[in-house]
């Protein structure tokens, strides 16, 4: 009879931790999770990975011939009522080359068409615009600005970091260290010298034009983030305009979107 008691005991024990332990993991679960877009956070840690990307491509860009290649690096232009800001413009005798670089890591999926793309980080997914259609309205800037037709454009997107590409049908989208290469394997001439520092000597001057310009664009960036926290501040999601509400999620208590999973933007405490 004791033996018996002494096992109904333990048994008793062993259901109850099972139930504490579970019960845990499964507000765990239920539980939005922050997430922290790399890159395409407004944070000062996703600019600095930006510009590490952007420095990469420069020091590869370099190497480029110069006699044969003119490359402008942060190239801000008129682009309908707004402006664009291009990360690498390669004026050459083969054609005008436009790169948007990437600093990305984890394994990164998205078709040329696709509106977003997805980028999968230890476990974890998050979704950016197309590279390719951000891209491309660089590539309409460049055109307008030299009356040129896409025949003499040639638009490239660039990641740098540890990404491993997962895309389809996106021949312009490459890794770093083929940028090189692909660059040089143009090597039919589509304008002569005078023409190439022609059309590089335009965009520097909309540059040189447009240095006051840039500066009224960081404020503007600047003016954003501050509406941004104001928004927050006041109980609204920045993204979509839900209400902020308090949750509490392994790492401890945080702001998250009412409209979750279908939004998952997340604040600190």
């Amino acid at each position: 009879m004791v033996v018996f008691l002494l096992i109904l005991g333990f048994f008793c024990i062993g259901v109850l931790f099972y139930n504490l332990i579970y019960s845990d993991k499964k507000d765990e679960a239920d539980t939005p999770q922050e997430h922290t877009l790399i890159e395409y956070s407004v944070s000062d840690r996703a600019g600095r990975k930006g510009q590490q990307g952007e420095k990469e491509v420069q020091r590869i860009l370099k190497k480029l011939p110069e006699t044969e290649y003119i490359v402008l690096n942060d190239v801000l232009l008129p682009a309908g009522k707004g402006m664009t800001q291009i990360d690498h413009v390669v004026v050459s005798l083969y054609g005008i080359f436009v790169i948007e670089a990437k600093n990305y890591k984890g394994k990164i999926y998205g078709t040329h068409d696709a509106e977003k793309w997805s980028q999968y980080v230890d476990g974890e997914e998050y979704n950016f615009r197309n590279p390719i259609k951000q891209n491309t309205a660089h590539v309409m800037a460049i055109e307008e600005l030299t009356h040129l037709s896409d025949r003499y454009i040639v638009p490239l997107v660039v990641f740098t970091g540890s990404a491993t590409l997962k895309v389809l049908d996106c021949d312009e989208v490459i890794y770093d260290g083929m940028l090189y290469e692909t660059i040089c394997q143009y090597q039919t001439a589509l304008f002569t010298p005078k023409q190439m520092e022609y059309y590089a000597r335009i965009i520097d001057e909309i540059i040189e034009e447009n240095r006051e310009t840039k500066s009224a664009h960081i404020n503007e960036v600047r003016e954003k983030i501050i509406r941004w926290d104001q928004e927050v501040e006041a109980g609204r999601c920045p993204r979509c305009d839900g209400v902020l509400i308090l949750r509490k999620g392994k790492y401890g208590e945080f702001y998250g979107c009412s409209n979750y999973p279908k939004c998952k933007y997340t604040k600190k405490i």
